[in-house]
């Protein structure tokens, strides 16, 4: 029993500096040496419970449980039906990757890794196909949803959930190398989500208030 539960801790610790290393350098970029060394283990030790890096990121993702796209709308928010469920539901979840901490870590990683062509359980095909569902899930919600009054009749609900996904996935990733200022990730979440959604709330705020002159991200007046 001790030597399972010693078993255990080993490959948590080897996750836990996996995830750090793969998100500051990128999974391709990093080595099993990197990590062994990280983590105060040797490579054997790895071999013990991973095959190779790519074993690392699948488990990373198994011990997360997470969907592999970082805007894959719930069944129960999709079944809600309303535009505002939709809008706090994507504000929450872009508020997750903009904050520092385990989501954003992982789905940074998930972004490199699409990009990659390797011997991953988790290919970037599945990474692509994950992404494609999550537009699935944000299309289905809004084929719920009324539309809003003077919507154009020809408002293409697979286009609008593609530029939605688009708009949230492109801010994700400016934000890897522009980050956001601690403490305005909500702030600016909301921004963001409510202008992609901007075809079917009846008022879309401005991105940044112009009064007083423009604000940027950094909360500096122009």
């Amino acid at each position: 029993m001790k030597r399972k539960l010693q078993g255990l801790a080993t490959r948590e610790k080897l996750l836990d500096s996996a995830e750090c290393l793969f998100f500051a350098h990128g999974v391709a970029s990093t080595t099993l040496e990197d990590i062994a060394r990280a983590s105060g283990m040797t490579r054997g030790a790895i071999y013990c419970h991973f095959a190779n890096k790519w074993s690392l990121v699948s488990a990373l993702f198994e011990r997360s449980e997470l969907p592999l796209d970082a805007f894959t709308v719930s069944g129960a928010e999709a079944a809600t039906g309303t535009i505002d469920a939709l809008r706090v539901e994507l504000e929450r979840r872009l508020v997750d990757v903009l904050r520092i901490g385990t989501k954003r870590r992982l789905y940074s990683i998930a972004l490199s890794t699409a990009e990659i062509d390797a011997d991953c359980t988790l290919s970037a095909s599945m990474f692509r196909e994950s992404a494609l569902l999550a537009q699935y899930s944000i299309e289905a919600t809004l084929a719920r949803v009324a539309k809003p009054p003077g919507a154009s009749d020809d408002l293409d609900c697979a286009f609008e959930a593609t530029f939605i996904h688009a708009c949230l996935t492109g801010y994700f990733r400016r934000s890897l190398i522009i980050p956001p200022p601690a403490g305005a990730e909500k702030l600016l979440a909301g921004k963001i989500v409510r202008k992609a959604l901007s075809s079917w709330l009846i008022e879309s705020p401005p991105l940044f208030p112009a009064r007083g002159g423009l604000t940027s991200e950094a909360g500096i007046r122009r």
